[in-house]
């Protein structure tokens, strides 16, 4: 008898119960959906320019459209829930919404687009990024968002008062002597690999990568890097000398010269000391990322390369083994204006033999007019100065011609550190008949054997000592090097050049004068070329052109 009363009464409460379970299912969902916002509510854009646009914290899945897509559109979207994307502003100056959809909820962001400014405009006063000195508009470069994933807790970490110093000779020396035989070697490695092709390495980007490595060495491991980084000096000192130099080319107002650097660890697996990353904070301001080493983190590190290299170098790494526990990252971006710009009239089409004897046909830059000239193991060249008109920068262009009948290869085998150095030591004002071919180009190689021949050779074993950077024990064994990455780009033309390094050094678990008659100067045939730094003569850049 009592049973039906109860049934009357619970079959009401769990119906109100499930009620209000799907109420707060709702109000919940609408609550995470009303914490959505997007990363910026306006953007200004100029015509054909790029920006990144976020939601964050999206729920479910972001729906994206465009008021216009004359004025801006979509280009890419990315993200499990498709919450980023990249906008293009389009041929049409004006203004625009783009709408990001979230269930019920939809998110604005105002789009203006503006013509592109006339030649010789500026965008801000002098000496400020994106402008050079004599007031010629740089090219802003597209800026990749990383994802939440990499987390940078280099704010933790307060950089000392960095310390300018004059670099010594033995620096200098040993410096151009490392610049010389990585390029000889990278050389070697190309050719036996049946490789004939352009060769160029940024001795900067491997020199200051393997620096930070270097800082977290001990023992043999250590005594081998410096021998081969910087004979004769200890490690702070080589570090205090090489960003010295770096930071003097970044100061400036003449040319663009970008040095960049970041320490990547997997998140869980090394307790990375405190003293190394302070110390290469300290030296090379370095960020530093904890990340899980998986897809995300892969196209962050490419992101940050591309960043950093303003757009010229898109990818350093491929992928990232389960073993690889650290990843140390160095980018280096120049671009400069020559300081006497070549005359666009007096280009002319001409035939340059290649190393293999081919013949194609390529445009030359030409000019007749006083050049710093320098004669080196009988070869001949000339100075070009990049920097604002009537004043040499702290960069220059230094183009050398072989002897006839000697291939490039075989005169960048004769050359060292004395040699060269004292050929640029000793250059004299002469009339030069100037030709050069526009080029551009891009190279990578591995650099694991060539540095293991160079006699860097316990880095990459499991007795490597590695123990600056975190203490091996069972769970976390020591650390040594698996891989160095290394591509760099080149432009050169009537205006300037461009170029630019990345260097990734990846480590795993052990088980990373006027009146004279002109000296006619025809780069017709394979030549050897630097990006030299002006104050020292030390190659920041080197290559070869076949």
């Amino acid at each position: 008898m009592n049973s039906l009363p109860r049934k009357r009464i619970i079959l009401p409460f769990i119906l109100c119960l499930t009620i209000t379970f799907l109420l707060l299912a709702v109000s919940g969902s609408g609550q995470a959906a009303s914490k959505a916002s997007l990363s910026k509510k306006s953007v200004k854009l100029k015509m054909g320019k790029t920006t990144t646009l976020k939601v964050r914290h999206a729920s479910r899945k972001v729906k994206w459209s465009t008021t216009n897509k004359k004025i801006a559109r979509i280009k890419k979207r990315s993200g499990k829930r498709k919450q980023k994307v990249v906008i293009k502003a389009g041929k049409k100056a004006g203004t625009c919404y783009i709408k990001a959809k979230i269930g019920k909820k939809t998110l604005k962001c105002k789009v203006t687009v503006k013509k592109k400014k006339k030649a010789g405009a500026t965008e801000s006063g002098p000496g400020k990024p994106g402008e050079f000195q004599d007031k010629t508009p740089v090219k802003e470069p597209e800026y990749v968002e990383l994802s939440d994933s990499s987390r940078n807790i280099s704010a933790g970490l307060t950089p000392a008062k960095p310390e300018n110093v004059t670099p010594s000779q033995d620096f200098i020396k040993g410096f151009t002597g490392f610049s010389l035989e990585l390029l000889k070697q990278s050389i070697a490695a190309d050719r036996k690999e049946g490789k004939k092709g352009n060769v160029l390495i940024s001795p900067d980007s491997v020199a200051t990568a393997l620096a930070m490595t270097e800082n977290g060495a001990s023992g043999q491991t250590l005594e081998e890097m410096e021998q081969v980084l910087s004979p004769g000096l200890d490690a702070d000192d080589y570090n205090k000398y090489l960003s010295s130099i770096n930071r003097r080319q970044m100061a400036s107002d003449a040319l663009i010269y970008r040095v960049s650097n970041s320490i990547w660890a997997k998140d869980g697996t090394v307790d990375v000391k405190e003293h190394f990353l302070q110390k290469n904070l300290d030296y090379h301001d370095a960020e530093f990322y904890l990340a899980p080493f998986d897809d995300r983190t892969v196209a962050d590190m490419n992101h940050w390369v591309y960043n950093k290299t303003r757009n010229m170098i898109d990818k350093i790494i491929d992928r990232l083994s389960e073993d690889t526990r650290m990843v140390l990252i160095n980018a280096v971006a120049f671009e400069g204006q020559w300081e006497k710009p070549f005359n666009e009239s007096a280009m002319q089409t001409q035939t340059f033999t290649a190393a293999d004897q081919t013949k194609r046909q390529v445009t030359m830059l030409r000019d007749l007019d006083d050049y710093q000239y320098l004669e080196l193991k009988g070869g001949k060249g000339f100075v070009k100065y990049y920097g604002k008109s009537g004043k040499g920068g702290e960069i220059a262009f230094v183009g050398l011609l072989p002897p006839k009948g000697t291939d490039a290869d075989s005169f960048i085998q004769t050359l060292d550190a004395d040699s060269f150095l004292n050929a640029w030591n000793s250059k004299k004002s002469k009339r030069v008949d100037l030709s050069l071919p526009k080029f551009k180009y891009d190279y990578s190689v591995g650099m694991e054997e060539i540095l293991k021949t160079m006699g860097m050779e316990t880095a990459f074993t499991d007795d490597a000592d590695f123990s600056g950077i975190s203490d091996p024990t069972p769970e976390t064994p020591g650390l040594k090097i698996s891989k160095v990455l290394h591509k760099t780009h080149i432009e050169v033309d009537e205006n300037g050049s461009k170029a630019a390094a990345a260097t990734a050094v990846v480590m795993e678990k052990a088980t990373a004068i006027m009146g004279d008659e002109p000296i006619k100067l025809t780069f017709d045939r394979p030549f050897v070329y630097a990006l030299v730094d002006t104050k020292t003569g030390i190659p920041l850049f080197i290559g070869e052109y076949q």
